[in-house]
């Protein structure tokens, strides 16, 4: 069995929050921004099984975005390994419980998720760091999850690519 994990990096957020950094939200142009790039997805084929969040706010708030056009009838799950700092192969490890999923979305922080991609890709955190944008994504194809062996780069994305893909949807 194949599997395809789309990690994510989450929309524009708010610069400061008296509330603090977890509670950071999306901005309205990260809303909207965002909304554009789950349409490009959609065009893309991304119909996931299964959608994990970092449970900081903006996070969980792209997320909901992304399942909203994606997948109404999946529920957000929050996935405390994407909270920024958790070493990649703690959240790999973290992803036992949804092996038998094919397509799991990740949304999560930079530098986290170019970690994560580096591991998935290349067996190391350092050799193909990949520069995730905010509301950018990568989709990798793996043979097992959690990977048992070094997974294949199908796309890497930026949110400006997403939204245009999004006007040519016919």
């Amino acid at each position: 069995m194949s599997h395809i994990l789309y990690l994510v990096r989450h929309g524009i957020a708010e610069v400061n929050s008296t509330a603090g950094d977890p509670d950071r939200q999306l901005t309205d142009e990260g809303v909207r921004k965002f909304q554009q790039a789950a349409l490009g997805l959609k065009r893309l084929g991304v119909e996931p099984d299964v959608v994990l969040s970092s449970p900081l706010r903006r996070a969980e708030e792209t997320a909901r975005l992304l399942v909203k056009t994606l997948a109404p009838k999946v529920a957000v799950e929050l996935f405390q390994p994407l909270a920024p700092g958790h070493p990649p192969e703690d959240v790999l490890q973290a992803l036992r419980p949804y092996r038998r999923a094919q397509q799991v979305v990740m949304v999560g922080h930079q530098p986290d998720l170019g970690e994560l991609a580096s591991q998935l890709l290349t067996g190391s955190t350092t050799l193909a760091l990949l520069p995730f944008r905010k509301g950018g994504v990568a989709a990798i194809a793996l043979s097992a999850i959690p990977p048992r062996e070094t997974g294949t780069l199908q796309w890497f994305v930026t949110p400006k690519q997403l939204r245009w893909m999004a006007g040519k949807a016919g």
